[in-house]
């Protein structure tokens, strides 16, 4: 019982960092994503994906040195993390492409929709496997 709370508020707390660090990876995203649309008249799709990428090394970073205090060597944590972010860039670009180019939808909106459901599936595979160490 006592290991079980332990686990919840380890996997909690981890959670909080891992929120904050998104945030502030958000925020960065954002403003790159304004940019390349409203200043440099990018393509939506296009940018998206740009910010991305720039936010993945970031994040990884943050994540690797605060949220989960990695103790895997990059070799192994950053291709699982590069993994997970792939699949979140892709999901992002579905989103994003479905919501400008089929439904006519705003991209700020579009994004917004990304913005919440990419993080929770990437926490939980960052959690379980990217910074995992093995026994």
């Amino acid at each position: 019982m006592r290991f079980k709370k332990y686990r919840k508020a380890k996997l909690t707390h981890k959670f909080i960092r891992y929120a904050v660090v998104g945030a502030i990876g958000t925020g960065i995203y954002v403003f790159i994503l304004t940019l390349l649309i409203e200043v440099w008249r990018y393509d939506p799709v296009i940018s998206s994906a740009l910010a991305f990428i720039i936010i993945v090394i970031i994040s990884y970073i943050l994540n690797y040195k605060w949220t989960f205090r990695a103790k895997n060597r990059h070799r192994v944590s950053f291709p699982r993390y590069l993994t997970v972010s792939l699949m979140g860039l892709l999901l992002n670009t579905i989103i994003m492409f479905l919501a400008v180019n089929v439904f006519s939808i705003w991209y700020g909106i579009a994004q917004f929709l990304a913005i919440v459901l990419i993080p929770i599936s990437n926490f939980i595979l960052n959690f379980y496997w990217s910074f995992k160490i093995k026994n």
